[in-house]
């Protein structure tokens, strides 16, 4: 979206951009993806917390050349005890129970960003006049803060930054036996599936590096402290990135779907915060696997006991015999088809029994509803 469409957005002028955007300048060196295993993709997503002094937990300086991909266990009992008083004395970290609450209070940045690109977007996830009535409020001063950011980083916000965090506290978990193997995947698989909204470790590198400096402002931070911090994270992330055994090795790890969807869940906006009732629909693979966008859709009597909308989606250009077979549609939500095409989020108010298709300018006109058999 270009910056003149954006409202609420007033970006600060701190430089903090600069360096970032030099990280992302250069396309033609980044290496091809090269598939790994599951585990060596956990470790990869923690490369950046693997780098820190844990008391308890190996260093790069004591650990060979698979330090950053594989998972590390703690060399004896009194190592595990060190861990655990660390994580405890610095986090509150003690069981499962704490470490989850710990991640989801303290390390949801990325959450705070998409609000923020809700208004920037004119996508407003909710009133922010309880916050601003006595003026300007921390919400918008971050908000304003955040905005520098924007250009570079897009819908990947700070996303980054929580899942390294949060799999750097995962990591020592397992290493230190507050987590079992089976916990410890429960709860890294959401991580994995983030990951996905990622096409590159230089993406992911500066996400991590803006998200780091919010939190950074967050906690009361000001300018020449968050140069040097940036600084610091910036040393961290390209040490990752130069090591051909960490991240400039293009290691990627992709979990199986069921189909190759075209949008991975974190790369999908909330178009509909506001939506009431039902919001299900069918969706052909034209639209949510090979890309295409509406071309006709209709609504029609929802289909009773299910949390149906009664919309129906397809690209048009779908033959009978694709439309017959039922491996071709999928059941979704309308916020999902909303970010396949953001074009048919003007149409969603309409009374069942209404249908509309593309003129040859690529407009949405009604048309008589006409249920196909």
């Amino acid at each position: 979206m270009e910056r003149s469409a954006l409202k609420d957005f007033n970006p600060y002028d701190t430089g903090l951009d600069a360096p970032i955007r030099e990280l992302l300048s250069d396309d033609g060196a980044r290496p091809a993806r090269t598939p790994c295993q599951r585990d060596q993709f956990l470790s990869l997503l923690a490369g950046v917390p693997a780098l820190r002094k844990t008391p308890g937990l190996p260093g790069p300086d004591s650990s060979g050349p698979d330090f950053f991909t594989t998972l590390p266990r703690c060399a004896s009992p009194l190592d595990a005890d060190l861990c655990r008083a660390h994580l405890k004395q610095v986090f509150g970290i003690s069981d499962k129970e704490s470490l989850l609450e710990f991640c989801q209070k303290q390390l949801c940045c990325h959450n705070n960003y998409l609000d923020f690109e809700g208004f920037w977007e004119d996508r407003p996830p909710f009133d922010p006049t309880p916050l601003t009535k006595d003026g300007p409020s921390f919400f918008t001063v971050a908000r304003d803060f955040s905005a520098q950011f924007y250009e570079l980083v897009g819908h990947l916000g700070y996303l980054a930054w929580d899942i390294s965090e949060c799999m750097g506290h995962l990591r020592a978990g397992l290493a230190c036996g507050l987590l079992n193997r089976e916990e410890f995947d429960e709860l890294a698989e959401h991580w994995i599936t983030e990951a996905q909204a990622f096409h590159s470790w230089e993406e992911f590198s500066a996400s991590l590096v803006c998200g780091a400096l919010y939190w950074d402002f967050r906690q009361g931070a000001e300018l020449p402290a968050l140069q040097e911090s940036e600084s610091l994270w910036m040393r961290l992330v390209c040490t990752l990135l130069a090591d051909k055994n960490a991240w400039g090795g293009g290691l990627w790890y992709a979990p199986k779907r069921r189909k190759d969807y075209r949008l991975w869940p974190a790369e999908m906006k909330m178009y509909l915060p506001d939506w009431d009732g039902p919001n299900g629909c069918f969706v052909t693979d034209r639209i949510s696997v090979d890309g295409c966008r509406v071309g006709w859709c209709y609504r029609e009597d929802p289909e009773p006991g299910f949390p149906d909308s009664g919309w129906r989606f397809f690209s048009g250009d779908e033959s009978e015999d694709y439309i017959a077979d039922i491996s071709h549609t999928e059941v979704a939500d309308l916020n999902s088809v909303c970010n396949f095409d953001p074009d048919v989020v003007s149409l969603l108010t309409a009374p069942c029994r209404s249908a509309f298709a593309r003129d040859e300018n690529g407009v949405f006109q009604p048309e008589p509803f006409d249920l196909p058999e």
